[in-house]
């Protein structure tokens, strides 16, 4: 059961799952999606939608309000979705005994280190990490059956997904950009995260109680994401931008510098596969290029 089908990870790991021939049901809220039901948190339970839940069932919990600044900028309605509502469906799930997935985000920590593993300690600098730390500490207090998964920036290949490499392409045309050297994340296409996660689902020998980060291993600096999107992008002479500290990048709230996941799980690193942040970023800068 996706809870959050009709987002970006949502939508690739239903696809995925159907492909594969797996029994899965997919929910949306707002954004009506083919072969998907309607879910609204705030509102219903999960019985309402999806009859004879038991402790065979696999909730994966991924909706959530994810932009951190309108997450910022609606921190009441953000707060009963991302972790009122969130929290009454984990409540609700516990006593099917099913088990949960949760996924997570980079933003719980605070970016000052960077290579963050399972056993970092978090510590969000933005109130949309803060929600993501909420939900973390209620399952690992009042649940018995679950799994926390944590990822960074993921890119998908399609016009609703406004992710990293679209963000930066779009500040690159325009007037004034300007690009921190001293910021660095990390990029994973959201198909690998979705195989990852189907991995997860299917083929983990973990325990319950598990934290794994997933996301390609590889660092980006955004000054090198910058010069290799000009030195691609068929706009590439129409772009061009300012290198400066990270401290000089204005947001609405404090952000963290130096976003990027490791794992130190074996199950990850000998299981999971990863292409090139640079792959993911070339066809993301090809299809923006089409649009075009």
């Amino acid at each position: 059961m996706i809870i959050g089908g009709s987002g970006l990870i949502g939508n690739y790991l239903f696809n995925l799952l159907k492909k594969n021939n797996h029994q899965v049901i997919a929910t949306y809220c707002k954004n009506k999606t083919k072969n998907m039901i309607k879910f609204n948190m705030l509102e219903q339970k999960i019985s309402d939608v999806i009859p004879n839940i038991n402790d065979k069932d696999i909730f994966i919990i991924l909706s959530a309000h994810s932009k951190p600044n309108w997450v910022f900028q609606n921190k009441e309605l953000s707060y009963k979705t991302n972790v009122s509502s969130t929290i009454d469906l984990i409540n609700q799930l516990i006593k099917f005994k099913s088990k949960i997935y949760f996924m997570s985000s980079v933003e719980i920590f605070d970016g000052k280190e960077g290579n963050y593993t399972e056993k970092s300690k978090s510590n969000p600098l933005n109130y949309y990490g803060k929600t993501k730390v909420i939900v973390e500490e209620y399952l690992k207090s009042n649940c018995q059956n679950y799994t926390i998964l944590r990822t960074g920036w993921n890119v998908g290949i399609s016009k609703k997904n406004k992710c990293v490499v679209s963000l930066t392409y779009e500040t690159l045309l325009s007037e004034e950009a300007k690009m921190a050297f001293d910021n660095s994340f990390s990029i994973t296409h959201a198909e690998d995260l979705c195989a990852a996660i189907s991995k997860m689902l299917f083929n983990n020998n973990g325990s319950s109680g598990d934290i794994f980060h997933l996301s390609s291993p590889l660092v980006v600096r955004r000054t090198e994401l910058a010069d290799f999107i000009i030195g691609h992008s068929k706009r590439g002479k129409d772009m061009a931008y300012k290198k400066v500290p990270f401290s000089e990048i204005k947001y609405t709230e404090p952000r963290g510098k130096l976003n990027n996941l490791k794992s130190q799980i074996k199950f990850v690193n000998e299981k999971m596969a990863f292409r090139s942040p640079y792959d993911t970023i070339l066809e993301k800068v090809k299809f923006l290029d089409n649009l075009s």
